[in-house]
């Protein structure tokens, strides 16, 4: 047996029913033309264009909702890739950071140990 996604399994039941909803239609239309009176042809009128419409109606229903479905599972999927790609970009951007701050600390040290230094030879 075939493991199929269930939007597969959707739009495969929706074609059944469009299949299904047909043929009431079609079985309704060939009892109805056989008659010549309107009062003969209303059953058939009835009970197969009526029920033809309605399993019609479910068929694309399903179809519609297997449509919907993967169209939502196609923006999560998406969603997902951005926020990742966003987080990875500010990660990155928080290692630049921290390095300039490093770096900066570093040279402020260095300012900080030549100025007594200075001090020394100008005082001499």
């Amino acid at each position: 047996m075939v493991s199929a996604t269930p939007t597969t399994r959707l739009r495969l039941l929706g074609i059944l029913f469009w299949l299904a909803g047909g043929t009431c239609l079609a079985f309704g239309w060939m009892g109805m033309a056989e008659l010549a009176y309107v009062d003969g042809q209303m059953p058939y009128l009835v009970s197969g264009g009526a029920a033809g419409l309605a399993l019609v109606l479910v068929g694309s229903t399903l179809i519609i909702s297997a449509a919907l479905a993967d169209a939502a599972e196609r923006t999560a999927q998406r969603t997902a890739e951005l926020l990742k790609l966003a987080a990875d970009e500010a990660v990155e951007a928080a290692e630049e950071a921290r390095k300039e701050a490093e770096n900066e600390t570093g040279k402020e040290a260095e300012k900080a140990s030549a100025e007594p230094e200075d001090a020394e030879k100008t005082a001499a």
